[in-house]
């Protein structure tokens, strides 16, 4: 067994006019009415490459999504990416925001942009290395601003749709939008405020996620989403049935401690809820926000109640797991790269005395990192708590029982 084929792509102006090029058979170029005839045209460096490492996802739950990043070095000793090489075959168009794709095995695991090329010239003229420094879609929407505007009382999914859509914004780039549960007031955007921060107070108020995929498509997923959360993924430390694991990790603490919750759309009251049990264990943690979008202090008050529920008694939860590509089989290897932010993966533990003798964890996937080396491609995946009440669906047969499964808000 060997490391997946890595493949990366950097993209190089053909035309003059910045645009997102059309390429036949290319899964993300390639669509129609989406691409420019001309623009960038995607050049394999791969050859190049000494090492790439990723990293994608948040640090820990109730916390927002990072923008995801990459990071390249690049053996050069040809100046081909130096912007101040006349010879190059690149030159003029060396420059950040160029379009990158990182692959692994065929599958693409990282898309983003330049914004950065760190020229070490070294010792000699034949030694030169670059580190292309990258980020994802977020840098884009981190750097845009909204106008003066109020909002019609729409869902948390319209309402993701209609920011992108607005005239001073128009988003360039793939996005997905779940269906949201929320409803979210008709409240003015002051003139000013920062796009990205918005998207993600609006996936707040929805107690959903916003992040940018490994294919580089802006996603929001409503928190329905995961609810009566299947595993797609398994990780094992045993036996067989799932991914083997070499480390994992685990957090048993107050970080993720809240027993005294306080939330507001500003128009209306503070909304507060609080378990008097859990403060007499623990004393008073706190979680207050108060700058919701939700449209009602019903809707306010029950968001404030699902995260009392959920963060109100101290949990042991597996918190990630490492993972070394190259001692997998070709399928398993393909499973680990195509499992994206928010899937469901189960995590299971063996124990040598004790009981019980086994422990199997069903978690959200919210963060991956990938660490390339020649021989060697370890990732690790960061896990957040998935929410075990069992919720009523319709027309399922077991999540559709009247009279035993939970309402969600």
């Amino acid at each position: 067994m060997t490391a997946p084929t890595l493949q990366v792509l950097v993209g190089f102006q053909s035309t003059t006019a910045f645009a997102t090029p059309f390429q036949l058979d290319n899964a993300t170029y390639g669509l129609l009415g989406t691409g420019t005839l001309g623009g960038y045209q995607m050049v394999d460096i791969t050859s190049m490459v000494q090492s790439a490492s990723i990293s994608r996802g948040r640090n820990r739950e109730m916390q927002q999504f990072n923008g995801g990043t990459a990071q390249l070095q690049i053996y050069d000793p040809t100046r081909l990416f130096d912007p101040l090489n006349t010879a190059s075959i690149y030159y003029p168009f060396v420059a950040p925001r160029q379009p990158v794709q990182i692959l692994a095995g065929g599958v693409t695991i990282y898309s983003g942009f330049v914004t950065d090329w760190d020229l070490d010239y070294g010792y000699t003229t034949s030694a030169n290395v670059t580190t292309v420094a990258c980020a994802d879609a977020f840098t884009v929407l981190s750097n845009q601003a909204l106008n003066a505007y109020t909002f019609t009382l729409q869902s948390s999914s319209a309402r993701v749709a209609a920011v992108l859509t607005r005239p001073e914004i128009i988003y360039q780039g793939a996005y997905s939008v779940g269906t949201g549960s929320s409803t979210l007031g008709a409240y003015a955007v002051a003139a000013g405020t920062n796009v990205l921060a918005y998207l993600q107070n609006v996936a707040t108020s929805e107690q959903g996620y916003l992040f940018i995929s490994a294919a580089g498509v802006l996603t929001f997923t409503g928190r329905s989403a995961v609810l009566n959360p299947v595993s797609s993924i398994a990780f094992v430390d045993t036996g067989s049935g799932g991914i083997p694991y070499r480390t994992l990790k685990n957090a048993y603490g107050d970080e993720l401690l809240y027993n005294y919750v306080q939330t507001q759309a500003p128009p209306g009251a503070v909304q507060t809820t609080s378990d008097a049990t859990s403060i007499a264990l623990y004393q008073a943690q706190q979680y207050i926000k108060l700058d919701l979008l939700n449209s009602t202090d019903a809707e306010v008050a029950a968001l404030g109640n699902y995260v009392l529920g959920r963060y109100r008694d101290p949990v042991l939860r597996f918190t990630g797991v490492s993972v070394q590509l190259a001692a997998l089989s070709g399928a398993d290897q393909t499973t680990a790269l195509s499992t994206d932010l928010t899937r469901i993966a189960s995590v299971q533990k063996s124990y040598s005395v004790g009981s019980p003798a086994s422990v199997t964890q069903t978690l959200i996937v919210s963060g991956i990192n990938h660490a390339i080396t020649p021989g060697s491609h370890i990732v690790e995946y960061s896990f957040e708590s998935a929410d075990q009440s069992a919720y009523f669906t319709l027309n399922d047969a077991i999540f559709g029982v009247l009279d035993s499964n939970l309402l969600a808000f």
